[in-house]
């Protein structure tokens, strides 16, 4: 089935305006599950309840609220939070271009793919390929379903991808939890744990390599319970015992990947390093000796 518009804009950067659509740029494949009478395998129905007078009231009766403090509301019409709405001008003007680099991924909420217009191809290809060579993205405010949105325009697989973001401060800080910033760490458990990492990195991410083993057990169970066959229970995964020794752990897992490594002598070297600034001032000090005794 092709893919379906969600919405049209008009791109713009300088006094340049680009005609687009947008398209959703993911899909989710997480298994879902119904809620079904046990005796008749009949789904459920949800019913509004109201607790004070303790029946099933209809969604005619209901308004929308906004909680301003613990327990008290302030009511709003349909029409009154349509008035509040952005106006939808379906803009999206670049209000300035970024280093990629510069942006943390925790900004990003749902992203969507942004086609353009057969009328629009040159400018939406020169605009395409104007940002790739630059390394630069683009910020730019969009009114979503009478939202004024934060969002991000930048190259993706030959095109140009759209992603909506969070402000500022709805993202969370680790002022808010224990992150063990003051944990000590020693020099040689830095340089094994360096090695790990390096031992690990691969030059590229690969999406193709990762598989989502519960769905496709959900599946296959799933089709065997169809086929009248008793479920066969996976075989467990070896639990991880808690890492107790740090440097064992880092060895060990060295060791388990075939690699060689003396982390003594790291230490020795990352200790000597450190001492090395004060031996050389105290050789300094030392008075300086005659190359040969014919001089004297």
């Amino acid at each position: 089935m092709p893919a379906r518009s969600i919405s049209t804009a008009s791109l713009t950067f300088g006094l340049v305006s680009i005609p687009v659509r947008l398209f959703p740029a993911t899909s989710s494949k997480s298994v879902r599950f119904n809620l079904l009478h046990e005796k008749d395998k009949s789904r459920i129905q949800e019913k509004i309840f109201c607790p004070v007078e303790e029946k099933i009231i209809d969604r005619s009766e209901l308004v929308r609220g906004y909680e301003i403090e613990k327990g008290r509301y302030v009511t709003f019409t349909d029409e009154e939070l349509k008035k509040l709405e952005a106006q939808a001008d379906r803009a999206i003007e670049i209000e300035e271009f970024i280093p990629v680099t510069e942006v943390d991924p925790v900004y990003f909420e749902n992203s969507y793919l942004l086609g353009c217009e057969p009328t629009s191809a040159k400018a939406y290809h020169l605009l395409k390929e104007a940002m790739t060579k630059a390394g630069r993205v683009g910020l730019a405010k969009f009114t979503m379903l009478g939202k004024e949105r934060l969002v991000l325009i930048r190259p993706h697989d030959d095109g140009l991808m759209l992603h909506t973001m969070y402000y500022e401060d709805e993202i969370r800080s680790f002022k808010e939890i224990d992150h063990g910033a003051d944990a000590p760490v020693k020099d040689s458990e830095l340089s094994l744990a360096q090695r790990l990492i390096a031992d690990l990195t691969q030059k590229k991410f690969e999406p193709a390599k990762y598989k989502d083993n519960y769905r496709e057990r959900v599946i296959e169970a799933a089709e065997q319970k169809l086929a009248g066959h008793e479920v066969s229970e996976p075989t467990p995964e070896a639990r991880r015992g808690n890492v107790i020794d740090l440097m064992s752990a880092l060895k060990a897992s060295l060791k388990k990947r075939g690699v060689a490594f003396n982390a003594e002598a790291q230490e020795e070297s990352a200790k000597s390093s450190k001492a090395e600034p004060s031996e050389a001032l105290e050789r300094k000090a030392q008075p300086k000796r005659s190359g040969s005794r014919g001089a004297r």
